[in-house]
């Protein structure tokens, strides 16, 4: 997929829709955690299915919007725009600046070096 970037709206909307698997705008309206017009949250999700992400049936007069793509789809895509035009495609200082920024508890530690040993391993299976 190439690289469709998701503002913070965008994400939260998608990631509303990716959870419940199909979603209304009041239904968003409903999960998101801040206050929002409900056109606002409307005209995002318009925006959202003409970008491709999302696609709609009509249920009486109700839009119920679907995703087009995985959220994995997403997050790869933007964590690979990201290690690129950050960190120069180097997965070390990608690491290494969130190692040095972000309280990680030594229980998280033991589980990013286990994933670390499993690739290594040639293991990449959860």
């Amino acid at each position: 997929m190439a690289f469709k970037k998701l503002h913070r709206l965008d994400l939260e909307v998608m990631k509303v829709i990716w959870e419940r698997g199909q979603a209304t705008v009041s239904d968003v309206l409903d999960t998101i955690n801040r206050k929002l017009a409900y056109t606002t949250v409307a005209t995002t999700m318009k925006h959202l299915e003409r970008k491709g992400f999302l696609t709609y049936k009509v249920d009486g007069r109700t839009f119920v919007y679907q995703p087009l793509i995985r959220e994995t789809e997403v997050s790869q895509s933007m964590l690979s725009d990201l290690l690129e035009r950050f960190f120069d495609n180097s997965a070390e200082r990608l690491v290494n600046t969130l190692l040095e920024t972000e309280q990680i508890d030594s229980v998280e530690l033991d589980r990013l070096q286990q994933l670390i040993n499993r690739y290594k391993e040639g293991d990449t299976n959860e």
